[in-house]
């Protein structure tokens, strides 16, 4: 049986340094995807998801359990991406889109649907709506990567964030209108496909 994350944390505050391995194993796919829509591309997204649990070995003989560890998890992994989305802002660089096309995600699309011609439009459609997520202002985007990509309830982003639920409302209201607008334009246009 598999112990809870609270349990672990325990065993790793009193000794155990695999139950650290274990809470990464847990979690590391979606801190990675969360970073990686957050900032777009790889290289940063893998470099923000080991910042994240770097700090999180460092700190957590802090953590209490006022929320649940993945919410904890979210808020130090969010407010890296966000220092980090702020640093741009500052510097004014502007980054490409790396396009996260490995061979094995090729392959297991095409093992998924059998059809080339799908995976390159679903392919299609990812970047462009990433370009898109990456166009977002930073408070929105971190909102709504945390809804819409990673599942989490208002409630969830009101504790990762620290925000009230009307401010997390009135944020990924506005990401979803300037996506859905954008992405009309793109359409009417016949720019996708």
């Amino acid at each position: 049986m598999a112990l809870s994350d609270n349990e672990l944390i325990y065993e790793f505050n009193h000794g155990n340094k695999h139950a650290f391995t274990e809470l990464i194993e847990r979690y590391q796919h979606k801190v990675y995807n969360s970073t990686y829509r957050m900032l777009g591309n790889h290289e940063d997204a893998l470099d923000m998801a080991q910042e994240s649990f770097i700090r999180v070995y460092k700190n957590l003989n802090k953590f209490q359990v006022k929320s649940s560890f993945s919410t904890w998890l979210f808020r130090i992994t969010t407010n890296i991406c966000r220092d980090e989305l702020r640093k741009r802002q500052r510097r004014l660089k502007t980054y490409d889109l790396e396009e996260n096309k490995d061979e094995e995600n090729i392959r297991q699309n095409l093992e998924d649907t059998g059809d080339p011609e799908k995976v390159f439009i679903k392919n299609e459609l990812s970047e462009t709506i990433q370009k898109k997520v990456d166009q977002l202002p930073p408070e929105q985007k971190i909102v709504f990567v945390l809804r819409e990509f990673e599942g989490f309830s208002y409630s969830e982003i009101t504790d990762i964030l620290e925000i009230s639920c009307g401010t997390v409302k009135s944020r990924l209201s506005r990401a979803r209108r300037f996506l859905r607008d954008d992405l009309n334009k793109i359409y009417k246009n016949g720019g996708l496909i």
